[in-house]
């Protein structure tokens, strides 16, 4: 017997094997259509999707829509407290595309809004999946912020931020700081090379004040440093670079005064920049109140203080008493330096066609004087265990060279004294 295929059947093999292989495709391919993209296959999925999403919110979520087809998708969720998000739109798998919009009302501060703010969101996203935009407009605070941001493989790339007339009011009543003004803020902010490490920022804001009433300080402040700023959730500074720019006006500079500490008044205009790595940042500012102009830089050495220089210009006496909230006790121009290594420092100082004014020296400072003009200079230099002063005194009574180490002045006493009162009070 023969048992040598015959030529003719090995073509048949081929084809049927080819036929068996095409048909168990075009079941899995069914079946997995049948999986996604049908009513019945979006039931079964919806549990697990359910299941993803609480996951990756970190938060137990309830789907109420989800319907996905070979083009286009619908999903919306709601967590207990009623925090919402939708989206609707389409897509394609092959090139890989998006083009749906959103919302989100995220208004109670609890469940799978962690952000401490009431916030609704709606926009649209669109791009490739490795290279998304989302934008829209978010309302806060009866405010509104209209954003356009970038994402790179799901990682924030870009942002640009407009804010229109948001209220500050309510973001001191959430964090728990007393404050009583109608400030609101205006501005914009750009961010690009998030995502790199490599930080491009450039910002603009306006904080327009008619009422302001001053509040008791909160004495439980918390300390601010570059390095929480910076560090992750472990406590840990990754390399980054830093090229960062910001321009305020501020109508009232008491809506800072509980992260200064102390009370502060006047208007204020600020520019800022902050340049560097996590190795050495340098932050440049200018200042313009008090009638006058102050430049000061500070420089950070692994996040930390290294070295300061303040220099003021220029400042009316009444002005800058009045933004330290004291009574000023004389008038005239005031000129100074500040110099430290955050341990020890100098400070100089200039009084020119200054004049006292007895009435506030004997009711603030209990120091009675008949009125006096004077000019003046100062220097202090500040060590661990000295404090040495020396300096000159021109009057229309005579002239007086000084030096002490340390200076015992009652009326530098009674300044510090006021100071220290005021800053414990939070008032004027």
């Amino acid at each position: 017997m023969d048992t040598v295929d015959h030529p003719v059947e090995r073509p048949l093999r081929k084809r049927y094997i080819l036929t068996m292989i095409a048909l168990i495709l075009i079941m899995l391919l069914s079946i997995g259509y049948a999986v996604l993209f049908t009513s019945f296959g979006n039931r079964l999925l919806a549990p697990l999707v359910q299941n993803q999403l609480s996951s990756a919110l970190e938060h137990p979520i309830t789907l109420k829509t989800f319907t996905l087809t070979p083009n286009r998708f619908e999903i919306s969720l709601i967590d207990e407290v009623e925090n919402s998000v939708n989206s609707k739109g389409s897509y394609t798998l092959f090139p890989p595309k998006i083009n749906a919009r959103y919302d989100a009302n995220l208004s109670t501060l609890k469940g799978i809004n962690t952000t401490k703010l009431p916030i609704d969101l709606n926009g649209t996203i669109k791009g490739a999946y490795h290279r998304l935009s989302l934008f829209g407009t978010s309302h806060i605070f009866k405010g509104q912020i209209d954003y356009n941001t970038s994402f790179r493989f799901f990682s924030l790339s870009a942002a640009q931020l407009v804010i229109h007339n948001v209220p500050y009011q309510p973001f001191m009543d959430t964090f728990e700081y007393p404050h009583d003004s109608d400030t609101i803020l205006n501005g914009e902010i750009q961010l690009s090379g998030i995502d790199k490490r490599d930080i491009n920022a450039t910002g603009r804001l306006i904080a327009t004040t008619h009422r302001f009433n001053p509040s008791l300080l909160k004495e439980d402040n918390e300390s601010f440093d570059f390095w929480s700023l910076f560090a992750d959730k472990n406590g840990k500074i990754k390399p980054f670079i830093i090229n960062a720019t910001l321009n305020t006006s501020i109508d009232e500079l008491g809506i800072l005064e509980q992260f200064a500490t102390y009370p502060l008044r006047t208007k204020a205009t600020l520019n800022a920049s902050l340049h560097g790595s996590q190795q050495e940042l340098r932050l440049d500012a200018t200042a313009y109140a008090a009638k006058g102009k102050a430049d000061a830089t500070v420089t950070l050495y692994r996040l930390r203080p290294k070295y300061l220089h303040l220099e003021v210009k220029h400042a009316d006496a009444l002005s800058l008493f009045k933004l330290l909230s004291l009574p000023s006790p004389i008038t005239g121009e005031i000129n100074g330096r500040v110099n430290s290594d955050f341990t020890e420092g100098t400070i100089a100082l200039e009084i020119q066609k200054a004049m006292t004014i007895p009435s506030v020296l004997k009711e603030h400072y209990g120091i009675t004087q008949p009125l006096i003009a004077f000019d003046s200079s100062v220097k202090v230099v500040i060590k661990q265990k000295l404090i040495h002063t020396s300096g000159t005194f021109t009057s229309n009574l005579e002239d007086i060279p000084f030096e002490a180490t340390p200076t015992h002045d009652q009326m530098l006493r009674e300044l510090l004294r006021q100071i220290n009162q005021n800053a414990g009070k939070g008032k004027i």
